[in-house]
């Protein structure tokens, strides 16, 4: 190396370039580490490159030789441009941990701040928060509305919060809560539970002027995580537990918190047990119908029958409808079943029908979240075409309750389908969801007697009594009356003498199997 220069052989090179090179190296290793790890790696990066511009400056300050300009000049870009990076990644991640309409921390920072407290062992109350009918209050009044909803109650809130203490939104209108466990934990979440009417924003070309109100509720399920508590410890297994708790909290009417328990767990495993069976027998076809007999009360003539699912597992057990029936119809699968059970009804008994000369009914079991949807009847019109069912042997079953789901829809179905010619009939009367001035108006055909009153009818004479007034009333409406449940010979005498027109039950025959039914229409 000679003066400004460095020779190899025949080669020479500048000091300059030499020093451009490992300045650029410099900067490419600096952008790497940054992306590497954009925490740690942005401020060695930034540290290298602080030095690097020292170094090369050091000769233009002592000697006034600007050889070394270019190099200051790279690494002070190459400066900036760490920077700039570090703090779009910087951006990204508070974007990424942050809910955009509240601006809260979002689910992802819940559970890395969850963990941590984990990890630490903390202490703590994880209380998870809902506002009640969200979707129904994004439904009917907009998007809009709903996210404006979601502002107005994330500061109230976030108010309630003591020190140390973290509100985060976790999906729709659900929010979770750390609390301190010694900070009156219980007091504070009745304060923030409370219901509120709210005034919402007009959607798109609407009066300004006109105000909508809408009355805004909170329920939330608690999780107490301390030494003694045994379950998961991860932020997503005690959320789990801190939702059992809200969907228990939700059924009440006024207590509006629930504190978790392992009965919520067991109800819980059991749910999702029941939801799975239900799956693998749909996909798998481990259900089968099987139909109970209905008798003309006079003379013991049929009827017809009422249609009853089964489930055969692979091993031959057969699963009773009171381990999967409840928990379908706690989701929309209770849908899959009634349509399961329609179209196959319909198809097994069509030429049975016809056989027979069509002289019997098959009454089949709907839900109340069937009934209640808008396109129920046009569903049930289009079966009957496609498997060309006489209408008029065909009967739906309901129960009062559907009248409590959604009124209305639930009337034009049935409407729909009387003008079809489908008979429908109210099953389980006697269980109080309908007054009397509201049965009246229903469209109903048949009048079937719930069980638990024909259980009393021997040994309870007001109970006989009763008996007596409902098969009175159903005839006053032009309805016939079936007693379902009727397991003896006195029973059977007793509603005889009620003048009760059809009677269903074991004292004259059990559900059978398919082939047994066909062979009794014979």
């Amino acid at each position: 190396m000679s003066g400004q220069i460095i020779r190899y052989g025949n080669f020479v090179f500048p000091v300059s370039s030499i020093q451009g090179i490992i300045a650029a190296l410099n900067s490419l290793s600096c952008v790497i580490l940054v992306f590497i790890d954009f925490r740690k790696g942005s401020k060695l990066a930034m540290g290298i490159m602080a030095l690097s511009i020292l170094a090369a400056l050091n000769p233009i300050i002592g000697s006034h030789n600007l050889a070394p300009l270019p190099s200051v000049v790279t690494s002070l870009v190459s400066f900036i441009t760490v920077l700039i990076i570090y703090s779009f990644y910087k951006k990204s991640t508070i974007n990424s941990l942050t809910d955009f309409i509240t601006g809260l921390p979002n689910r992802r920072y819940y559970v890395k701040y969850a963990n941590q407290q984990l990890e630490a062992k903390s202490n703590f109350i994880l209380a998870c928060i809902e506002i009640e009918d969200f979707k129904n209050i994004n439904d009917v009044y907009g998007i809009q509305a709903g996210d404006y909803l979601l502002k107005e109650i994330a500061p109230k809130l976030k108010s309630m919060l003591g020190k140390d203490e973290m509100l985060f939104k976790i999906t729709g209108g659900i929010f979770a809560m750390i609390l301190d466990e010694n900070n009156y934990p219980e007091e504070k979440l009745k304060l923030i539970i409370r219901s509120e009417v709210m005034t919402l924003p007009p959607k798109h070309g609407e009066d300004p002027t006109i105000k909508k109100t809408c009355n805004v509720s909170l329920a939330a399920g608690i999780v107490h995580i301390n030494q003694d508590y045994d379950k998961e410890r991860n932020a997503s297994g005690i959320l789990r537990y801190a939702e059992m708790a809200l969907a228990e909290a939700r059924k009440s009417e006024e207590q509006k918190i629930c504190f978790y328990d392992d009965s919520l767990l067991n109800s819980d495993f059991e749910q999702k047990e029941a939801e799975f069976l239900i799956k693998d027998a749909m996909a798998h076809d481990w259900f089968f119908l099987v139909y109970q007999p209905q008798y003309i009360t006079e003379g013991k003539k049929l009827r017809g029958f009422e249609t009853l699912i089964r489930c055969r597992k692979p091993d031959g057990s057969i699963v009773s409808p009171a381990m999967f029936i409840p928990a379908a119809e706690k989701t929309n699968l209770i849908t899959e079943i009634d349509d399961y059970v329609l179209r196959r009804a319909m198809t097994e008994m069509k030429p049975v029908l016809e056989a027979s000369g069509n002289s019997f009914v098959v009454s089949i079991n709907v839900s109340a979240k069937n009934i209640a949807t808008e396109n129920f009847a046009q569903k049930i019109n289009q079966l009957i075409e496609e498997i060309q069912f006489p209408a008029e042997n065909l009967e739906i079953e309901i129960t009062e309750y559907s009248f409590a789901e959604s009124r209305d829809i639930t009337i034009d179905n049935i409407l729909t389908l009387r003008t079809l010619g489908v008979q429908i009939a109210l099953d389980d009367f006697g269980t109080g969801y309908t007054s009397i001035a509201q049965l009246m108006k229903l469209p109903v055909s048949l009048l079937k007697i719930d069980k638990s009153l024909i259980d009393e009818l021997e040994s309870d004479p007001v109970m006989s009594d009763m008996v007596d007034s409902i098969i009175y009333m159903g005839h006053i409406m032009d309805c016939e009356v079936i007693s379902e449940g009727v397991e003896n010979e006195n029973q059977l005498e007793i509603l005889k003498d009620h003048k009760c027109d059809f009677i269903q039950g074991f004292v004259w025959g059990k559900p059978l199997p398919y082939e047994e039914a066909k062979a009794l229409c014979k």
